[in-house]
């Protein structure tokens, strides 16, 4: 008797949940310092608990956080930014912002894990400028759920949610980013809602796909907000919450 290998591995179900976003408001805004701080006045450092987790192993990951600075400015004036990743600096910049107007800075560090030291420095060149919020999280891209088979048929995103849903001070959302789904490197249409697919093949380029804010767009870099009525003002990604899966068996990589 012959025993076959059935051609579809069993039926894989990945649910990811993501941690809630830390917020601080404080309840005296901070006056920004007109030349670059030596200690930025925003630092996180990443922890397991942060991170995305998963109720079954993944082959690879890719973790991207978000690190968000929000204030006012009364006179009209530029505001100034550092990134720094474990006290090197990532990126810098500069944005104008009119008279009594809010700002957020939105920062988006690409590749990070347990330990890293993600700081973000705000300074103006006027003396009435404050800062009073901030916040941080942590989202995941570029995955692949298993290494053999790679071939996924079908490849079935039930669920999709977005964030990071921010709650303290007025928030407000200037917009959000779409998933990047990907087959054999060539992006595929981008999603905002569950979406089935016959056949994926994930490469280590993208994975299977590529959050949209921290990764597609504004990897190790960021945008700086302004609104008249609210901060923070920010973006939100869309991410998958659920993934149904079999992979084919017997598939040489392309």
């Amino acid at each position: 008797m012959v025993r076959l290998t059935p051609a579809l591995t069993s039926r894989k179900i990945l649910n990811i949940s993501y941690a809630a976003p830390q917020e601080t408001l404080l309840a005296v805004p901070e006056t920004l310092p007109t030349a670059e701080p030596s200690v930025p006045q925003i630092g996180y450092t990443v922890e397991t608990a942060d991170l995305p987790a998963f109720n079954m192993g993944v082959y690879r990951k890719i973790f991207v956080a978000m690190v968000f600075g929000a204030g006012k400015a009364t006179t009209a004036g530029t505001v100034y930014w550092r990134m720094k990743k474990n006290g090197v600096s990532v990126a810098t910049g500069s944005g104008a912002v009119a008279a009594n107007t809010f700002f957020t800075f939105n920062a988006y560090f690409y590749n990070v894990g347990v330990d890293d030291l993600l700081e973000l420095a705000l300074w103006s060149n006027r003396t009435d400028t404050v800062w009073d919020y901030k916040a941080y999280n942590v989202q995941v891209s570029r995955l692949i759920l298993i290494n053999k088979p790679r071939l996924l048929c079908p490849c079935n995103f039930t669920s999709v949610g977005s964030g990071p849903v921010l709650t303290l001070g007025s928030p407000a959302v200037s917009g959000v980013g779409p998933i990047r789904v990907y087959h054999l490197d060539v992006i595929l249409p981008t999603i905002t809602s569950a979406t089935n697919y016959e056949i994926i093949y994930p490469k280590d380029s993208f994975g299977m796909f590529r959050i949209y804010y921290g990764d597609a767009s504004t990897s190790n870099s960021g945008t700086l907000l302004t609104s008249s009525t609210s901060r923070p003002m920010h973006y939100r990604n869309y991410f998958p919450l659920q993934i149904v899966m079999r992979g084919l068996r017997g598939v040489v990589e392309p």
